[in-house]
């Protein structure tokens, strides 16, 4: 199988339509937490937060699936070997945080009696409510957020390195269109 040269459109698009989810729910996420308990408000955003990561979490799940079915492109021969394992670590650890975000959500919010609301679609809740368990998990959402933007951050470096001082050509292959 030969490897190619560039991203494949799919795992451009996935790439690109996770990257701005994120970045909508990682504001999103921070921002609701101000608005008072008791206002329609905070509920409609809640929801909101909840189908949108439901959502980048089955897109994460089919990424995923392209990347281990679809070669990706390799890295250039000049890269030091620990930038290939930065690189490498970095990603691994952007796929478990992408996952983990929606998957502790969702259990969190079904140990809650209002469960998920997929855009107004009730879901759940599946278990009885337990604010403890609730929780951790939504400490556990917390954090990884945390964890999850400082990756990002790092991966955003990465890729303006690879353009601006190495001009190797690895930020031009995740981008739509470019040749």
């Amino acid at each position: 199988m030969e490897t190619p040269a560039r991203y494949h459109s799919v795992a451009i698009a996935l790439h690109w339509l996770i990257a701005i989810g994120v970045v909508v729910m990682i504001g999103l996420g921070w921002s609701m937490v101000e608005i008072p308990k008791g206002t329609p408000d905070r509920a409609f955003y809640f929801n909101l937060h909840k189908s949108i990561g439901l959502t980048i979490g089955v897109l994460v799940l089919i990424r995923l699936w392209w990347r281990l079915t679809h070669r990706p492109p390799t890295l250039p021969e000049s890269m030091p070997a620990w930038e290939v394992s930065a690189a490498k670590i970095t990603h691994a650890l952007l796929y478990a945080c992408l996952l983990v975000m929606p998957l502790v959500g969702f259990l969190g919010s079904n140990f809650t009696k209002y469960g998920v609301k997929y855009f107004g679609i009730q879901v759940g809740p599946f278990f009885a409510e337990n604010q403890a368990l609730r929780d951790t998990l939504q400490e556990v959402h917390e954090t990884v957020s945390f964890l999850l933007v400082g990756l990002i951050v790092v991966h955003i470096l990465a890729a303006f390195k690879h353009l601006l001082l190495d001009k190797d050509r690895v930020f031009q292959r995740m981008l739509p269109g470019s040749r």
